[in-house]
């Protein structure tokens, strides 16, 4: 055998070697995979943001990687269910035992589930952006320890333990021994910013115009916002008014409450939970 000809074979060999090899999370090295050439998605929490809830899984489950999730701070049932990451709805129904459940493809085998919701805000074919509402945390089907939004994530059809903002969601048999806090900010709908007000807010039909419904205290989503009449009580005030859906009224879309019953910020501040200016 020729020189040339060993190093022809030598280069070959090389060549293999290095693109039979393909990195798998944790690091470990597989010769018998193929490669992988779509990313993980950037999963986050599907519950709004700023929001902590407790995490857990329990023995009836399939998998101990399926996570039922509680609002830490008690307001469990109503609070929306995000989308926790982009993709498109491939499952919108009710179930005798999941009750509403909402599946979306997010593309490379991977599909997140979302089960015993009260209401469902999708259809079947809808794209979905992250952080954009696909329904609402409630109890249907078999949910029987109360409201609580069970939560998978799978990769070609397999369980595995959830991630989210880039880190594993500690398998826990309890709540309460394991918080999260969502930082599903942003990139979901359009125009769409999620906040916390502190009490029920009436809505108008313009700033400090026609009054028209309520929006319910909690954790709602805003579309932006002006500048219009003050409100103000004790020394606490705000001239921003926020345009929104309200949960009662006629009309009740696109209306107007005061920024002053955000619950954070201070006067004459009208940002969302991440501390983004509502624009």
């Amino acid at each position: 055998m020729t020189s040339s000809v060993r190093l022809l074979l030598s280069r070959l060999t090389a060549t293999l070697a290095v693109c039979a090899v393909v990195l798998i999370p944790g690091g470990a090295a597989r010769a018998d995979e193929p490669p992988t050439t779509l990313a993980t998605p950037s999963f986050q929490m599907p519950v709004p943001c700023g929001q902590r809830w407790t995490t857990s899984t329990h023995g009836g489950h399939a998998s101990q990687y399926m996570v039922d999730m509680v609002s830490a701070s008690g307001a469990t049932h109503g609070t929306p269910a995000l989308a926790s990451a982009a993709g498109t709805v491939i499952t919108s129904t009710f179930y005798s035992d999941a009750g509403n459940t909402v599946v979306i493809d997010h593309g490379g085998g991977w599909v997140t589930r979302y089960l015993h919701l009260a209401s469902r805000a999708v259809g079947v074919g809808a794209s979905v952006g992250r952080g954009q509402q696909i329904g609402a945390v409630g109890t249907t089907g078999s949910a029987t320890t109360g409201a609580h939004l069970h939560f998978e994530q799978r990769l070609n059809g397999v369980v595995v333990q959830a991630a989210v903002d880039g880190h594993l969601i500690p398998v826990t048999w309890s709540y309460n021994q394991h918080y999260e806090t969502s930082n599903n900010c942003g990139g979901g709908t359009p125009g769409r910013y999620w906040v916390d007000t502190f009490a029920d807010a009436p809505g108008y039909a313009t700033p400090g115009g026609t009054r028209t419904g309520t929006l319910n205290g909690g954790t709602n989503y805003v579309y932006c916002r002006a500048w219009g009449p003050v409100v103000q009580v004790g020394s606490a005030y705000n001239h921003w008014w926020l345009k929104t859906d309200l949960d009662s009224g006629s009309p009740w879309q696109n209306q107007w409450v005061s920024a002053y019953y955000l619950s954070r910020w201070g006067n004459d501040q009208a940002k969302d939970n991440n501390g983004a200016d509502i624009a």
